[in-house]
């Protein structure tokens, strides 16, 4: 079973002689009373399969009782390989071996699989596209075998999973096959390091699509991924492709804990929806490169609409920003917009010009003269980003621009990552903007709603989020990033917690964002850039 806790025992083996590489070197001579030895005699090791031949692990041996310091960290006692060649659970050195100290007790950590590549104690795991070879990623750690001398009996070292794990067992109804899809996990880590002196994950990020094993059994088909684990619950999220290119997002949970050494498994009915029309691109729309594609059935669809706000500046018209917007739920779904220096200059204040937007008719918006009880009104476009005039400012105040947001998101970590936005504009050509808010979370369809100032029903945002790009004019290369938020008060401390991938974001909320750039400048982001 996953969760089973391995055993390795430690004993001094008999009859093995081993001698120094060399006359000048520090590492002590190995004679056969005091050479370290490790066995597994249940055979078993990661995700509950036998050892194989070659299986190797690495040890840490240093004093009893002493620090885990640089000194236990380098050197010949660190990070030392031992194999089992036959795949029995016997595991021998595989090249220089441990050796007991004479006189003093020595503590053991260990961990499988071995690295030769461990900087300083701190292993680094990429698991994004290991998922076929979980063994090969599925950390186990021990640090319980301590103060152990050669006079000592035999001890045993308790590994335990570092990992989580989540299984996803899928069926297919009539209409459907199992065969040919493919599985992944959604806006979810794929790098972390751990400290081996500390036992734990110190750096858990490089959030994207991890793509899952899977197992196709006639009508049914299991998916499963080895994961780092999370500590505070969030929504975990599955995208499942069909053969014929059918793309499904399911909330597997809206609130989900992921603990080391568990496995969290899930139940999915499969059901073909690609017969649905619409999923071509619309035609003879405005577009820039902020502007989300817009597709066939969105336009024509008798609730939403797509417009495009412009100014006047020194003779010229100049885009302001534009909008897919329901007018069902009286809110947009996203607000694309151009943001450099031109924009913010500050040439005008703050307007404070809430009104309806001219382009919709007064019933097919929110009126929030007087603000919406319980929440701020707040921006997609912020007024902040629009001062290089007073008509592009006072196109900001429309309310087809507001949605009902909880104040302690709006005015705090929202607001700073809106103030971010305009420092990282301020250095470039041109930053691209898309701000949107969501009436569910992803694979739900449950709204929130409250009621406007004349008393018309207006959704409540269950998430907002932001996605940015920039493009380096030389060279053609793109950077991309983007954050969600839920519509609640925020706990934590900085926004690039919220950071995923514009890739992910695409597949939690459905939309294409900045289609002209090329995919694989949207599936990761690098957080250096947006420093």
């Amino acid at each position: 079973m996953y969760r089973t806790i391995r055993t390795l025992i430690v004993a001094a083996a008999v009859g093995l002689a081993l001698h120094a590489c060399s006359a000048d070197s520090d590492v002590a001579v190995a004679t056969d009373d005091n050479v370290v030895t490790f066995s597994a005699p249940d055979g078993h090791r990661a995700v509950g399969t036998r050892w194989d031949a070659g299986d190797v692990i690495g040890v840490y041996m240093k004093t009893a009782g002493q620090a885990f310091d640089n000194s236990s960290l380098t050197g010949a006692n660190a990070n030392v390989s031992y194999a089992t060649a036959a795949g029995d659970g016997y595991f021998t050195p595989t090249a220089t071996a441990l050796a007991y100290p004479a006189g003093s007790a020595v503590d053991f950590v260990a961990y499988y699989p071995y690295n030769a590549n461990v900087s300083n104690g701190v292993l680094t795991l990429d698991i994004a596209n290991r998922q076929d070879t979980p063994a090969a990623i599925d950390l186990l750690y021990a640090d319980n075998l301590k103060n152990v001398s050669r006079t000592q009996s035999a001890q045993a070292l308790a590994f335990r999973h570092c990992m989580a794990s989540v299984t996803i067992n899928l069926s297919a109804d009539a209409t459907t096959t199992c065969d040919g899809i493919s599985v992944s996990l959604a806006a979810i880590p794929t790098r972390g390091k751990f400290d081996l002196a500390a036992g734990n994950f110190t750096e858990i990020g490089n959030v994207g699509n991890l793509p899952m094993r899977v197992v196709v059994s006639g009508s049914s088909a299991t998916a499963t991924a080895l994961v780092f684990p999370q500590a505070e619950a969030d929504y975990l999220l599955a995208v499942v492709t069909l053969a014929n290119g059918s793309v499904k997002t399911v909330v597997l949970s809206e609130s989900q804990v992921l603990e080391s050494g568990k496995n969290y498994a899930y139940t999915l009915r499969l059901t073909d929806s690609s017969a649905s029309k619409g999923d071509a691109e619309a035609t003879g729309y405005a577009r820039w490169t902020e502007t989300p594609r817009i597709t066939a059935a969105q336009m024509a669809d008798a609730n939403l609409r797509y417009i495009t706000h412009s100014f006047t500046t020194s003779g010229k018209t100049v885009r302001n920003y534009s909008m897919l917007y329901d007018t069902n739920l009286k809110m947009a779904y996203w607000v694309a917009y151009p943001l450099c220096n031109f924009y913010t200059r500050n040439n005008v204040s703050r307007t404070d010009a809430w009104g309806f937007d001219p382009q919709f008719g007064i019933d097919e918006q929110a009126n929030m003269t007087k603000g919406i009880p319980g929440y701020d009104r707040g921006h997609q476009l912020p007024s902040a980003d629009r001062l290089v005039s007073t008509e592009a400012n006072q196109q900001t105040f429309y309310f087809t621009n507001m949605t009902a947001q909880v104040g302690k998101l709006n005015q705090q970590i929202w607001a700073e990552l809106e103030g971010k936005a305009r420092n990282w504009s301020s250095n470039i050509d041109t930053l691209y903007v898309v701000t949107g808010a969501m009436p569910s979370l992803p694979g739900s369809t449950a709204v929130k709603y409250t009621t406007d100032n004349d008393g018309k029903r207006i959704a409540v945002p269950a998430y907002y989020f932001k996605a940015f790009a920039r493009i380096d004019r030389q060279s053609g290369t793109a950077y991309t990033i983007a954050f969600t938020f839920k519509n609640e008060a925020f706990t934590g401390s900085s926004f690039m917690d919220q950071a995923i991938s514009v890739s992910a974001l695409e597949e939690m909320t459905g939309f294409t964002f900045f289609p002209s750039i090329d995919a694989q400048y949207k599936a990761a982001y690098d957080a250096t850039k947006w420093n």
